[in-house]
């Protein structure tokens, strides 16, 4: 309804409309205010947070570098002092880790061995003693005008370090790396502990005197530092490099603009400022409403006027209140319905014939027809039932109350075929005494009243019967025989309806659809196209295209037939619809393409998956005229948004990827995105070295020791596994494990896992020393296989191991998917003696309520909390609160993931049980766990205690 400006011509008017707004519009500034700053405040916290991360995991990537420098200078020397000096094609290979390398002695000639010659650095005595035990020093060594250069220096004969040893300055690009795929917004600088700029990945931050590392380096207390040209949000984290390298340490430090970080402010300002100014107009429009209730009746009694002068004998003044606009308003709105309802038939049957002339959908034919039968009978309910083409006596139930308004209700219903014989022996219409046998519901039953009669009337299409009409009355009331005739013009209307739509969608259906193979045609195919499209533009998701070529369909269709051709055609769209979703559309675009939309696409994965099957069925022979044929089948990919935003331009893409895979080879699929093609290729590449890996024996276990804190003994180590790749070294489980899991790879990996892990345990024994427990992590799959506990006593009963060597960790998501299978199977290992431990223990969804039954025995708590102990309270709380809920419910708990001296006495503090991490060790292989069991074996023996003092292996 429309607020006229009159109103405010009041004085009164305007001091009420100025005073709501007033007071809406001061809070709203205040809250403002507030809101930003405490923005402010959150983004700038985050993003040191996030710095910090990646500062750390800057620096470890660094110290790896580092350490496969030492070990590349360690294998040379070994080569030079037996007399072996390194070849071409190793010098070539180590170009990317050295820039240049020599060998060097006190008061001799260098003798460069790749690159300039490097001269003897100076070495404090106690450096050169650091190079007696077999390590490298690491020197920085200043250079005018240039960065500094880090040289790594490594003696040739351990035992005789200052007559020659190998200096090697390293490769800045090897070193440094790429910034390891961080954001471009982040800057990353390395400094020495002198506070010598040793890298900075960009190159104004090395060469401006405001450098924002000076600034950290001077105060390294200080969030944010101020280069001269803008702000910076900073994080930093100190490597420690003297047990390895004799350098004390190296901070790495990340920068971003405060700038970058601050700008969802300005989106968070927009938005504010939006919604105060909605605010303000819905106070302006709340206002104006009040004044209207009070000032307002005149103007709709004039507006009610010009309407009925306009032919709108529908409209009805509301004016509420006993008052004279009420009773004007009333004896108004009486004058307009008299007239109305002698203009109404004519219009509903006007506007019936429009709609059958104009639309397809007859929806609305129901809709005028019920309403109007609702005003000319007393009837309680109206219902139309629309029989189905089957002749089953399925119907669509059409069905309107009187006097509750609203558009007609559709429902499916069954009609008893006797009660449809009897309808279409009376064409003129009959009295039901017994509602019974009428697939009528309580509510329009109810409708009618207690006691009605229903008045049955027929509609026929071309002498058969198609419809019928079921008017509810009061028991005693009879229609009136001037309506009866308008009754039968509205059913008769309903007939030629019905009529038109069955024409019109079967004209419909054989314009949209391929009639060999009765999928959409392209037509059909496209509007579907546009749809999804649409609607992953308003959902935020992505769709793919897939166009689909048969290869060698031509030979066969000339040499066979078109008859042959057509049942191939017929066989492969049956294929297809096997390998795709309900919600998938297929279409046949003509000849032999074909085209599938996958809408709600998570990643490449599903794509992929669709696409190999697809190739896989139509490569299969086909049985065709009673002999076998094969054809073959290029697929072009394309992804909605990333590649066309558009159905013509994704149409265009798929196709061109489909004459990519055609010129490849033909028989297999091909994304038009080359990133996406590669990461395709690289899936399948991956899982073909997995398949060979495992058959190379090529995956290796490491052992990351568990202390316990109480004893200072270690009391346990976990299995990790490692992928030896020929060519790319070891590889962490996160790169393939996910793909072993897809592909069912795992179950074999984790059954050889195992079996080495009890062969380690009992190697370890032979050795003499007294191993603790080894953890080793289980999958899902491999409890879904159900052989798991023959699995373990296999490698038990092989290796001489007894059970309570082992401790089998899975993690919480078991429990959902499988929990009474899992609880089995965890029990008879149990029993067996093996310990079971649940991993990353608070980050799944573990219930409280069953933790208490299941058969476990220790909680590792996941690292994220560990690594956040110290700076987050949230994540230290949450830590207590696990160690005390193990204690309570009588488990052991273990930490994982413990880095730093804080972490260790805030665990020791809280009694956690054991720990592990990089502060008490790095994943070690099985020589150097036994060694470092002999070593605490030892250091025992020696103190005669029950406990030993714990000093960490690697800072």
């Amino acid at each position: 309804m429309r607020i006229e400006g009159t109103f405010l011509r009041s004085s009164i008017a305007r001091r009420i409309l100025a005073l709501f707004v007033l007071c809406a519009s001061i809070p709203a500034l205040a809250l403002a205010v507030l809101s930003l700053g405490q923005v402010r405040a959150v983004l700038t916290e985050q993003s040191q947070a996030q710095l910090r991360a990646a500062s750390k995991v800057y620096a470890l990537n660094v110290y790896e570098r580092l350490l496969l420098a030492h070990q590349s200078l360690h294998q040379i020397a070994l080569g030079l002092h037996e007399g072996r000096p390194p070849g071409s094609d190793v010098l070539q290979t180590l170009a990317h880790t050295y820039s240049s390398l020599s060998v060097v002695g006190p008061g001799i000639e260098p003798i460069p061995i790749l690159g300039k010659a490097i001269s003897w650095p100076q070495l404090s005595d106690s450096a050169r003693a650091h190079l007696i035990s077999g390590e490298s020093v690491l020197v920085v060594e200043r250079v005018i005008g240039a960065p500094p250069r880090v040289l790594l220096v490594h003696a040739v004969d351990a035992n005789r370090p200052a007559r020659f040893a190998l200096a090697a300055e390293l490769n800045p690009v090897g070193l440094w790396g790429d910034s390891d795929g961080f954001s471009e917004a982040i800057g990353l600088c390395v400094l020495a502990d002198t506070g010598a700029s040793l890298f900075c990945s960009k190159s104004e931050s090395a060469s401006d005197p405001a450098d924002p590392t000076r600034t950290i380096s001077d105060s390294a207390r200080d969030s944010r530092a101020d280069t001269g040209k803008e702000a910076m949000i900073v994080g930093q984290w100190q490597l420690f490099l003297k047990p390895k390298f004799f350098t004390p340490y190296w901070i790495v430090i990340a920068t971003e603009p405060a700038s970058a970080v601050m700008a969802p402010i300005d989106k968070f300002s927009r938005i504010f400022l939006q919604v105060t100014v909605l605010s303000l107009l819905m106070v302006a429009l709340f206002s104006l409403s009040q004044i209207r209730r009070t000032m307002g009746p005149l103007e709709k009694l004039i507006d009610g006027i010009r309407r009925l002068a306009g032919a709108d004998f529908s409209h009805r003044v509301a004016v509420t209140g006993n008052d004279e606009f009420g009773e004007l308003a009333g004896a108004f709105n009486d004058m307009a319905a008299r007239l109305g309802r002698q203009l109404d038939t004519l219009k509903v049957l006007s506007a019936i014939d429009q709609v059958i002339l104009s639309r397809l959908d007859i929806e609305p034919v129901f809709g005028l027809v019920l309403t109007r039968v609702c005003e000319l009978t007393p009837a309680g309910f109206v219902a139309i039932a629309a029989l189905e083409a089957s002749g089953t006596g399925q119907a669509r139930m059409y069905t309107l109350a009187a006097g509750r308004g609203g558009s007609c209700q559709m429902r499916r219903t069954c009609v008893a075929v006797p009660l449809l014989e009897r309808i279409a022996r009376q064409p003129g219409g009959f009295w039901l005494e017994q509602l019974d046998g009428l697939p009528l519901d309580p509510p329009e039953l109810a409708a009618a009243g207690d006691g009605a009669q229903v008045f049955v009337l027929p509609i026929r299409d071309r002498g058969s019967l198609c419809a019928f009409a079921c008017l509810g009355l009061p028991r005693g009331a009879r229609l009136a025989d001037s309506v009866q005739p308008d009754l039968r013009d509205l059913c008769d209307r309903i007939g030629v309806a019905l009529s038109a739509a069955a024409r019109d969608e079967q004209l419909v259906y054989q314009v949209r659809h391929d009639d060999l193979t009765g999928l959409p045609n392209r037509l059909l195919f496209k509007e579907r196209l546009l749809q999804e499209i649409a609607s992953a533009r308003r959902e935020r998701r992505s769709l793919a295209l897939l166009y689909i070529d048969l290869d060698r369909f031509k030979g066969i269709n000339d040499s066979l037939g078109h008859t042959v051709g057509d049942e191939l055609l017929e066989q492969t769209a049956r294929r297809m619809r096997n390998c795709i979703r309900e919600t998938d559309s297929l279409a046949r675009l003509g000849g032999d393409e074909f085209a599938i939309i996958l809408p709600n696409i998570s990643g490449v994965r599903d794509v992929t998956t669709v696409a190999e099957h697809i190739v896989q069925a139509l490569s299969d022979p086909f049985v065709v005229g009673q002999q076998e044929s094969f054809i073959s089948a290029s697929v072009g990919i394309a992804i909605c948004p990333t590649d066309a935003s558009d159905g013509e331009d994704l149409l265009k893409q798929a196709d061109t990827a489909m004459y990519r895979a055609k010129d490849g080879g033909r028989g297999q699929f091909v994304y038009f995105e080359e990133r996406m093609n590669a990461e395709a290729v690289e899936r399948l590449a991956l899982e073909r070295e997995l398949r060979q890996a495992l058959l190379r024996n090529e995956f290796v276990l490491q052992y990351q020791p568990q202390l316990d804190l109480r004893t200072g003994r270690i009391c346990g180590a976990e299995a990790l596994l490692r992928w030896n790749h020929p060519i790319r070294g070891l590889i962490a489980p996160g790169v393939f494990i996910g793909v072993a899991e897809d592909t069912g790879l795992i179950e074999e990996i984790g059954r050889r896992v195992m079996l080495e892990a009890c062969a380690q345990h009992a190697a370890w024994r032979s050795a003499g020393a007294q191993p603790p427990r080894i953890a080793v992590n289980v999958s899902g799959r491999q409890f879904r296989r159900g052989d798991l506990v023959r699995m373990v006593e296999d490698a038990l009963r092989q290796s001489g191991t007894s059970a309570s060597a082992l401790e089998i960790e899975v993690t919480e998501s078991l429990f959902m998917d499988e929990s009474a299978n899992a609880v089995a199977v965890l029990s008879q290992l149990r029993q067996m003696g093996a310990q079971v431990a649940i991993d990353d223990f608070g980050t799944g969804y573990s219930s409280m309520s069953y933790l208490k039954r299941l058969p476990v025995d220790v909680l590792k708590i996941d690292q994220s909390f560990i690594a956040d102990m110290a700076d987050n309270y949230d994540a230290r709380a949450i830590a207590k609160a696990i160690i005390n809920l193990a204690h309570t419910l009588n488990k052991s708990v273990v930490a994982e993931g413990v880095e730093t001296a804080e972490q260790l006495v805030l665990l020791k503090r809280w009694r956690c049980n054991r720990i592990q991490g990089y502060y008490l060790s790095r994943p070690l292989t099985s020589d150097q766990f036994l060694e470092l069991l002999h070593q605490r074996q030892q250091e025992a023996e020696q103190s005669g205690a029950a406990t030993v003092q714990f000093e960490p292996q690697v800072p």
